[in-house]
């Protein structure tokens, strides 16, 4: 059993699927990432994510996340500061889209895993936000659709 760490989020699988895996835990941390605002507080948040992947026969229906992720002060100010970082050190480009003081939308391409797509991020309430993240592409010869519905609460201040 192999096990992948991306950005906090842990997942475990089988070699066979790693490769489909590993894109969804790069769509579950991206789907969070530009959750960020004027109004978004810095602090310890807590995300849970559910993707579902239509038209894969290598890990049909819906994959479940939690994790937890430090929003610094500088992050929260300047989301595409956040996203020029995360594009040039991580696997996917992240393109900021349309913002308002209460959401923000992002396209997303990931060269390396053959997938693209579109998101959005809503301030809900003061500490907490959802968002939504359509992807598709091909992987391993299949044409994988992926929809991910993540919800994020601030628990406190950072803890490192």
């Amino acid at each position: 059993m192999q096990e992948l760490r991306i950005q906090g989020l842990r997942i475990q699988g089988q070699s066979p699927i790693s490769p489909l895996k590993r894109a969804l835990a790069i769509l579950m941390t991206l789907a969070c990432g530009p959750a960020f605002s004027q109004s978004i507080e810095p602090g310890e948040w807590e995300f849970n994510a559910v993707t579902t992947v239509t038209n894969s026969p290598l890990l049909p229906g819906e994959q479940t996340s939690m994790f937890r992720r430090c929003i610094k002060r500088e992050d929260a100010d300047n989301p595409e500061r956040w996203m020029a970082r995360q594009s040039q050190t991580g696997p996917c480009q992240l393109t900021p889209g349309e913002k308002t003081e209460d959401s923000m939308q992002w396209d997303v391409s990931c060269p390396k895993t053959n997938m693209r797509g579109h998101g959005v991020a809503r301030l809900t309430g003061r500490g907490t936000v959802v968002s939504d993240l359509w992807m598709t592409g091909e992987i391993q010869g299949y044409r994988v659709e992926t929809y991910t519905k993540t919800s994020g609460r601030r628990v406190g201040p950072c803890k490192t």
